[in-house]
C-alpha cells in the first residue's frame, strides 16, 4: 500500500534505510523512497521464502476491485507485480491460481491493464523457467518501469565494429540474444546456436566473461554498470563444428572478421619442411587479393597493405616486389566479385585449412619428452594439437574426453574463446581476465594483455580469433603429470 501511495511511507529511518541500502544494493543510496520501498520488499521475498506467496496474494487484493481515492494506485500495483513476477517465483500450489488469475486479466475486455497483466504472466513463466533475476533494478530501469516502459536498446558488439542492437525486456536472457543475432545471420537451427556466445566486456578489454545463456541481461548490465559504465556486450563464435554459410552478408562478415587476426598472426599456415611451397606462395597471394577486394578497393594494393594481408614469417620469404606481381595476378581476377564475395571466398578457403577453427596457445616450457617447448597449443572439436612454434607442423595430438573437457574448460569457462595478441578481446584468442565470479573452481587466472595493447576503441575494429599473447607475468601451470606452462 505504501509503494501504491495508499499508505505514508514511514517508518523509516535514515540509518534503517542506509544500513538497509548497503545490504540490499551498494549502488542504490541515493534512490527514491519508491525504490527503497520496492527493494525493502524484494528483500523479505527474498530472505523468507515463505512470504513469497503471502506477497504475491496481497498484491493482487489490492488490485483487485482497487477503490483508491489515488488515481494512479492500481496502475503503480500493476507494475509493481511486473517486477516481483520478474524476481521471483511463488509455490507449486499458488502458480496455477496466480496464472490463471493474470490470463483473466489479460483476456477479460473489461480489464483496463490487459497489456501489462500479460506482461506479468509472461515474466512468471520465464521466472520457472529461468530462475528469476536477482540484481534489482538501478534507479533508471526503475523510473523506466514505472513510466510505463520495460524494454530498452542495448548494443551488442560483432567482430570488425559491427553494431547491433536488440529490444531488451526486463526478462530478457542471453540465450534468446544469441537467438536473435543467429536469426538475423540467416541460422535457425539450435545446433547453430550452442556455437556462439555473448561475452561482458570492461576496464577496456581488460575484464572479459561469457554469459551464461540463462543469465538475464538487465541483471549483468546492471552490476556492470556500478563497475564500468562504459562496459560493453560482444557477440562471438567460440565453436566450429557447424558448416560456414556464405548467403547471408551480415554471417560471412562476421565470421571474416573474427578469424582474420588468426590469418595475418600466419597461425593457419602449416610450412612442411619449413618452407614455402609454390602452391602456398599462390594461394597466400590469392588470400590477400581477396582481402583488398573485401575492402572495396579497386587499385592495386601497396607494398605496406600487403604486408598487413600476409603473415610477416611469410612475407619475409620472397622480396616484396614479387608479393606485388604475384597478387597484382589475382587482383585482375577478383575484381568482378563484390566485397561480400570476397569475403565468402576467402573464408571458403581457409575453412580447408587443418587448424580452422582452433584456438592457439603458447606453450613456454615443458618437462613433457614427447614433444619440445616452445611449441603452440591448438585446441578443437577434435582434441588437443602440438604444434612447432614456427612452422606449425602438428608435433604431437590428443583425442577424447578430457581434450573436450580442456577446451570447455578453457574457451567456456575461463573466457578465452578469443582476443587478439594485442588483447583485443574475445574469442578465439588473446590475453583476457576471467570474471571472478564466474565459476567458484575457477582457480587459473590467465595473463593479462601487453600494457601496450589497443583498448576498447580499438577491440570493436579487431575481428578476435585465436590468437596468442606472450607475457612475462602471472603464468600457470595447466596440467598434472608432464608440466607445461601457457600464455593465453
Amino acid at each position: 500500500m505504501r509503494f501504491m501511495g495508499d499508505s505514508p511511507s514511514r517508518g523509516l529511518t535514515e540509518q534503517e534505510v542506509v544500513n538497509f541500502v548497503l545490504k540490499v544494493n551498494t549502488h542504490s543510496l541515493f534512490l527514491s523512497k519508491a525504490t527503497i520501498l520496492f527493494d525493502s520488499l524484494l528483500m523479505c521475498v527474498r530472505e523468507f521464502t515463505l512470504m513469497r506467496d503471502e506477497a504475491y496474494c496481497q498484491l493482487l487484493k489490492q488490485l483487485t476491485a482497487n477503490t483508491s481515492s489515488k488515481p494512479d494506485s492500481c496502475q503503480r500495483g500493476w507494475r509493481l507485480l511486473y517486477i516481483l513476477t520478474a524476481f521471483h517465483r511463488c509455490s507449486e500450489v499458488l502458480k496455477p491460481f496466480l496464472l490463471k488469475n493474470l490470463q483473466q486479466a489479460s483476456r477479460s475486455a473489461a480489464v483496463q491493464y490487459q497489456g501489462i497483466a500479460k506482461a506479468c504472466e509472461q515474466n512468471l513463466k520465464k521466472t520457472f523457467r529461468y530462475g528469476g533475476r536477482i540484481v534489482p533494478p538501478n534507479s533508471v530501469e526503475l523510473k523506466a518501469v514505472m513510466a510505463g516502459r520495460s524494454s530498452k536498446r542495448q548494443l551488442f558488439l560483432f567482430p570488425g565494429g559491427i553494431e547491433r542492437h536488440v529490444k531488451i525486456k526486463t526478462c530478457s536472457v542471453a540465450l534468446e540474444v544469441i537467438e536473435e543475432l543467429c536469426y538475423e545471420m540467416g541460422l535457425h537451427k539450435s545446433e547453430a546456436t550452442e556455437e556462439y556466445a555473448i561475452f561482458l566486456v570492461t576496464h577496456k578489454g581488460q575484464n572479459v566473461r561469457p554469459l551464461n545463456k540463462h543469465e538475464y541481461i538487465l541483471d549483468v548490465a546492471t552490476e556492470a554498470e556500478a563497475v564500468d559504465s562504459s562496459y560493453s556486450f560482444w557477440f562471438r563464435r567460440v565453436v566450429w563444428t557447424q558448416p560456414l554459410k556464405f548467403e547471408n552478408e551480415l554471417c560471412v562478415a562476421m565470421h571474416y572478421n573474427q578469424i582474420l587476426p588468426d590469418y595475418r598472426k600466419g597461425l593457419l599456415n602449416v610450412l612442411t619442411h619449413g618452407k614455402v611451397s609454390d602452391q602456398q606462395f599462390h594461394q597466400i597471394s590469392k588470400l590477400a587479393a581477396l582481402q583488398h577486394r573485401a575492402k572495396d578497393i579497386v587499385f592495386i594494393p601497396s607494398i605496406h597493405e600487403l604486408s598487413e594481408y600476409i603473415a610477416t614469417p611469410l612475407f619475409k620469404r620472397q622480396p616484396p616486389q614479387q608479393w606485388v606481381t604475384m597478387v597484382t595476378q589475382h587482383v585482375q581476377q577478383v575484381q568482378i566479385l563484390s566485397p561480400h564475395q570476397a569475403r565468402a571466398q576467402f573464408m571458403g578457403l581457409i575453412s580447408a585449412f587443418p587448424m580452422f577453427g582452433s584456438s592457439f596457445f603458447y606453450v613456454q616450457s615443458s618437462s613433457s619428452t614427447t614433444f619440445y617447448a616452445p611449441c603452440i597449443v591448438a585446441v578443437n572439436q577434435h582434441g588437443l594439437h602440438f604444434l612447432h612454434k614456427n612452422t606449425h607442423v602438428r608435433v604431437e595430438s590428443h583425442s577424447g574426453f578430457s581434450c573436450v573437457f580442456f577446451y570447455i574448460y578453457t574457451c567456456i569457462t575461463l573466457g578465452l574463446c578469443g582476443a587478439g595478441a594485442d588483447g583485443s578481446g574475445p574469442p578465439g584468442g588473446g590475453a583476457v581476465q576471467p570474471h571472478p565470479e564466474t565459476h567458484c573452481w575457477n582457480k587459473l587466472p590467465v595473463c593479462r594483455p601487453d600494457p601496450g595493447g589497443h583498448g576498447h576503441t580499438a577491440g570493436h575494429s579487431a575481428a578476435a580469433g585465436a590468437g596468442i599473447t606472450q607475457t612475462r607475468t602471472r603464468t600457470r601451470t595447466l596440467f598434472r603429470g608432464p608440466r607445461m606452462i601457457i600464455c593465453k
